[in-house]
């Protein structure tokens, strides 16, 4: 029962579910007497990878807790949420964690989460007897489904832009969830254009017109891809849709908010028009913006893009603009062929694209702000540096399950007060706390043979040098390691130029280069941050670590929780003698989340979902000793009476008395 990028496995009344593309897997409980079997995929209305069938009258999702109810005509029956429900006659339970799983059942059951209300560990389904259920699973991770050569002629990159959108699994407003979008086909420069036959150009309606040069071709990619538009030479740049309308884009820097401003605008418009589709659950975006829109979401869901778009542009983008997700990434590349071969990958999780000269942002990025990613190996910081070995290596990149997971500390013993070791890691529903491994000093032979380790993290506080890793026996070059699997390295840098880490690749997916050598105490919890599954670039700007540039893709985690997200951070204000202010991040700086909802299962927490990356504020401030229970769940906390120094991920039992 294999298959990729998904896979199923069955022993002891368990089946195992795996993702085999991007890692992780999910474990549901079911009759030991179960007897799986291969089903096809024609059980579901969504695409799955695989999947498989049997008959059981039990059946636990394990880290299954984010779950929809659905019938296969359509009608969806809301989120499981505390409480019992039950499910008469045929009906699909729709998962997302580490993967997205698709449950269809085909007669009566009752269902309950299964462990704490506000954070449960399971969702448990029982009937009175053996009911046929068929379970299909999609991973969100995905490989370029071809390669398209292009030569230095920009009209071959418009040639191959108009096929970026072929990899999109379907043409409605469901291309906003994520796992629907699927990685656009890969660019490669040749002597000569070539088109794989069995790619087909999306027939959307919608056209992009650019003039004839590689900077404009690049910059309307992400329209090209998300619109599926065919890209043709013209005397400005313009979206055209269909024969009834014409949209002027401007050039350069102007060309590049257009497209950045359009992208935003649709995403958070079909995610509205996509209500009328598979997943009706309430969204707050709906119930403040639908008012002011001249046309009802849902009748929308059938009209092609083209149509689809002429609407929205009915709506100005100031109206949309304050819905509109925090982005995670931009990618900045110089306007050549060779430097289009960072497109796709870009592509695969919507981010942005800019071109400078240099592959370099315009302007210093702030940190905090959405993560540069640059082609230049001499990057300034909060800027990543992503050269093709890079991209690779993040290509290939497998997150470690939280739960277990290791990091190293070189440079330093086990201090007395171990921020690492103090975390409550139950309270982040990881039960297997990882661990840490402290050495002052290491030789050559022991560092080599340590970045072989799977470790998911490494700070090296022993010093580095252009030429590599300072040991207590000489120094090891970048060149001379073998390969690993590590997660992420910390040391200091302090220097632009990446170039001279080249050979880091062979061992570790991304580095954080930081300009000062960082205390033990910061070291211990940016690699918390991670260990709980934060991206590397919000792990460094949640331990405060300024100074820092990066090597790979920062905005990749290192480990995954089962719950298939990280801790959601939290803004809290003291605003009264007993009320306390709550925001909630349903952070988006991760690799790729855009077009996902979220919500709290806080009780105070508004009841409807919002789009990931976006901040979700209680509607009425909450007393001290419900800030207290707050406290004491899932969640990174960030206090505007407390300095930042004195953030930190364990619970901080004196706040409420300052």
């Amino acid at each position: 029962m294999t298959g990729a990028p998904v896979s199923f496995s069955f022993s002891d009344g368990e089946l195992t579910v795996r993702d085999e593309a991007g890692g992780g897997e999910m474990t549901l409980t079911v009759d030991e007497g179960a007897a799986p079997a291969p089903a096809t995929d024609a059980w579901f209305d969504v695409p799955v990878d695989d999947a498989v069938g049997l008959e059981t009258s039990s059946l636990e999702i394990h880290g299954g807790t984010s779950a929809q109810i659905r019938r296969p005509d359509g009608e969806h029956c809301g989120a499981v949420n505390d409480g019992e429900f039950t499910i008469r006659g045929e009906a699909y339970v729709d998962v997302s964690a580490v993967l997205k799983l698709l449950v269809y059942v085909g007669g009566e059951m009752t269902g309950r989460l299964v462990g704490d209300g506000e954070n449960p560990e399971s969702l448990l389904v029982t009937a009175d007897e053996p009911t046929r259920i068929v379970v299909g699973a999609r991973s969100p991770h995905e490989d370029p489904i071809a390669t398209l050569s292009v030569t230095d002629d920009p009209e071959d990159l418009m040639t191959a832009a108009s096929y970026l959108g072929s990899s999109i699994k379907e043409w409605s407003a469901e291309r906003s969830w994520p796992t629907l979008r699927g990685h656009p086909p890969a660019i490669e420069r040749g002597d000569e254009l070539h088109v794989p036959d069995d790619l087909s150009r999306p027939d959307t309606g919608v056209t992009v017109a650019v003039p004839r040069n590689t900077a404009d071709v690049l910059r309307v990619t992400p329209l090209a891809h998300y619109f599926g538009a065919d890209v043709v030479p013209g005397d400005r740049a313009e979206l055209r849709l269909g024969n009834q309308h014409v949209e002027q884009l401007g050039t350069g820097e102007r060309l590049e908010q257009s497209v950045d401003d359009l992208l935003g605008h649709a995403l958070v418009l079909d995610s509205l028009v996509r209500i009328g589709g598979y997943y009706s659950m309430p969204r707050l975006e709906y119930d403040e913006l639908g008012g002011e829109l001249p046309f009802y979401p849902p009748e929308l869901y059938d009209e092609p893009i083209h149509r689809q778009l002429l609407e929205y542009l009915e709506v100005s983008f100031d109206t949309v603009r304050p819905y509109v997700p925090d982005w995670p990434a931009v990618g900045t590349l110089r306007p050549t062929a060779t430097d289009a071969e960072a497109v796709p990958y870009l592509l695969s999780t919507l981010a942005r694209v800019h071109v400078t000269d240099d592959g370099v942002p315009r302007t210093p990025p702030e940190a905090g702000k959405p993560v540069d990613l640059s082609t230049s190996l001499d990057v300034p910081q909060h800027v990543a540096a992503l050269p093709p070995a890079a991209r690779e290596r993040a290509a290939a990149h497998e997150r470690r399950p939280a739960g277990g997971a290791s990091v190293l500390f070189v440079g330093f013993d086990r201090p007395a007060q171990d921020r690492f070791a103090g975390v409550d890691w139950e309270r982040f529903d990881i039960d297997d706390p990882p661990s840490a491994e402290y050495r002052p000093s290491v030789t050559r032979e022991e560092l080599r043979a340590l970045l072989r380790e799977p470790y998911a993290h490494v700070h090296y506080g022993n010093g580095v040098t252009q030429s590599g890793f300072v040991c207590a026996d000489g120094v090891l070059g970048f060149d001379d390691l073998h390969d690993g699997v590590v997660g992420s390295v910390t040391f200091q840098w302090g220097r632009p130029s990446t170039a001279e880490l080249a050979g880091l690749h062979d061992a570790v997916s991304v580095a954080c280069l930081t300009d000062e050598s960082l205390p033990p105490g910061t070291a211990q919890e940016l690699a918390v941050y991670l260990a709980l599954g934060r991206s590397v670039a919000t792990s460094a700007r949640l331990a405060g670590v300024e100074g820092v540039r990066y090597l790979g893709d920062a905005t990749l985690p290192v480990t995954r929780r089962s719950a298939g997200h990280p801790p959601f951070i939290s803004r809290i204000e003291h605003v009264g003698p007993d009320e306390y202010r709550v925001a909630v991040g349903l952070d988006s700086r991760e690799h790729d989340p855009l077009g996902r909802v979220a919500t709290s299962r806080f009780r105070k927490a508004p009841t409807t979902h919002q789009l990931a990356g976006t901040w979700q504020e209680f509607s009425q401030p909450i007393s001290r000793a419900e800030l207290e229970t707050y406290l004491g769940h899932d969640g990174i906390f960030r206090f505007d009476w407390c300095p930042e120094s004195e953030q930190s991920p364990p619970l901080p039992d004196d706040l409420l008395s300052k």
